[in-house]
């Protein structure tokens, strides 16, 4: 009867129709809005390197005079006009831009480790309910063995071979597992939920092996994009710094001008002038202590972060590795073994050899180890999602 329901269980999954992993991380990702606004903070940036690649616009003063005068003429004449053009002297500009782009490269790090971030959590919404969903299946099954044993135990009270407590007992547990099976719908409908409302769209059903386990691949720390954006962080405040010593230098402009002459009133005289701030002690010292420090923490972070990682991934294959081998002593060894002993068992106790309350206890027993290797499988799909936010999806 058992290998009836194993066959019926494996079909069944085949048949699935839902969406599969693949399927929802390429939707999540093109309309998925918390990715959407981590990259558009992740473009921020443009601006910044617009406004150091761009030229300084010019000042231009002018100045009118004579509105009024006691032979009653009156007019608006220009008295004076100049125009002065800062210059971008010692680098700057182009330690502004160079600083600029280093954050872009900093930020798109950034966003890629959002990225992950938010992969490694859909992995795991999904394969959850995926877990939910193999669940339901064993409860189904649970209910389909239940509901046969009741079958036989009510035919054989007809019949006179049975008591009645056996009939009552029967009955008890087939309530029982309908309860469970319903309540295991329940769980893998609010599990649907949740990926949705992760994903950024409705999802009625999941399709997919949760069997079907991927080994990691060794990761190289330098390369996790945490580690590349603090890398860059760092970078950028040591260009800030130098652009910040270069605006500390003089600050020159060249000034074209013209004036009324004042006793020739009507003619002007024109000049080229340059001007340059002067030097101050300290000048920009706080930006640039500003920016020291955080040079400092964020070296001090990236220290420990690489120390942190190196920690987890240590940890994680460990991990995966003994729950690799717990899954193949649960399919080789567990699993054979309560199979054939409800199976035994059935045959006793049409038999009579055994009581229906020890055929329970060996139905039960079966149900646990399914649910138990689900359990691990979801285990194992949990590691690996720590795997792809560190590492990224393989």
């Amino acid at each position: 009867m058992i290998y009836r329901y194993l066959i019926l269980f494996l079909f069944v999954f085949s048949l699935s129709y839902g969406e599969t992993f693949d399927q929802v991380l390429r939707k999540a990702l093109q309309k998925n809005p918390y990715l959407k606004a981590v990259e558009n903070q992740s473009k921020e940036v443009e601006g910044e390197i617009k406004s150091a690649r761009s030229i300084p616009n010019p000042e231009v003063s002018l100045m009118f005079g004579r509105l009024y005068s006691q032979s009653d003429e009156s007019g608006a004449v220009l008295t004076d006009f100049s125009v002065e053009q800062p210059l971008k002297l010692w680098g700057t500009r182009k330690k502004a831009i160079e600083q600029a782009l280093t954050k872009r490269s900093a930020y798109q790090y950034m966003f890629e480790t959002e990225k992950r971030k938010f992969i490694s959590g859909l992995y795991n919404a999904f394969y959850t309910a995926l877990f939910k969903k193999e669940v339901m299946k064993i409860k189904q099954i649970e209910y389909s063995i239940t509901k046969d044993i009741y079958r036989f135990v009510e035919k054989s009270y007809q019949l006179g071979e049975e008591t009645k407590l056996n009939l009552f007992r029967a009955e008890k547990d087939l309530k029982v597992a309908q309860i469970e099976l319903k309540q295991a719908e329940t769980e893998y409908n609010i599990s649907l939920k949740n990926l949705s409302s992760l994903a950024g769209f409705e999802i009625k059903d999941v399709e997919g092996e949760i069997s079907a386990v991927k080994d990691p691949i060794d990761i190289d720390i330098d390369q996790i994009p945490q580690i590349s954006y603090l890398k860059k962080l760092i970078e950028t405040a040591e260009k800030g710094i130098a652009l910040q010593k270069a605006l500390a230098k003089p600050q020159v402009s060249i000034e074209f001008a013209a004036s009324e002459d004042e006793v020739d009133l009507g003619k002007y005289e024109f000049g080229i002038g340059i001007k340059a701030s002067i030097p101050v002690f300290y000048r920009n010292q706080g930006e640039i202590l500003k920016l020291i420090y955080k040079k400092k923490s964020y070296i001090n972070l990236l220290k420990q972060k690489k120390i942190y990682f190196r920690s987890k991934l240590n940890s994680l294959k460990e991990k995966y590795s003994l729950l690799k081998k717990q899954i193949q002593e649960i399919d080789q060894q567990i699993i054979p073994s309560v199979h054939n002993a409800l199976k035994l068992g059935e045959k006793s106790f049409k038999l009579k050899e055994i009581t229906l309350f020890e055929l329970s206890d060996l139905r039960k027993q079966f149900i646990q180890a399914l649910i138990y290797r689900a359990q691990t499988l979801q285990q194992i799909h949990h590691t690996y999602s720590e795997y792809i936010k560190i590492g990224g999806l393989r």
